[in-house]
């Protein structure tokens, strides 16, 4: 008796998701889920992921880039530039890298701490 209860409701339970897998009954999980957020900026990409640093740290900063596609050292062009954004005074440091083809250029933004 108990048995064929088990079998019954395994039978029911075998029969039902079969039949929502082939008509989608029930909604999935990527229904449901979030959709993806924005790809943000890394930091200093942009002037409201400003990287604040010291004489010491804008040194190495402007030493150790690094070209995001063939990953050579970045150069740093001397165009570094002084703007204004959200009360705070930022630098604005430029880099180009000679050795992709097309001359990658970037920027980064740093709130220096003098």
């Amino acid at each position: 008796m108990i048995i064929g209860t088990v079998v019954i409701v395994a039978l029911t339970i075998a029969i039902g998701m079969y039949v929502d897998k082939k008509l989608h009954l029930a909604p999935r999980a990527e229904d449901l889920a979030a959709p993806p957020k924005p790809r943000s900026h890394d930091a200093g990409e942009a002037p409201s992921t400003a990287i604040r640093a010291g004489a010491a740290q804008l040194a190495n900063l402007r030493a150790r880039q690094r070209c995001k596609v063939c990953r050579t050292v970045l150069v740093a062009d001397g165009a570094d530039e002084d703007v204004r954004y959200a009360e705070r005074n930022l630098l604005v440091l430029r880099f180009v890298c000679a050795a992709c083809p097309d001359i990658r250029k970037r920027s980064m933004y740093v709130e220096p701490l003098d």
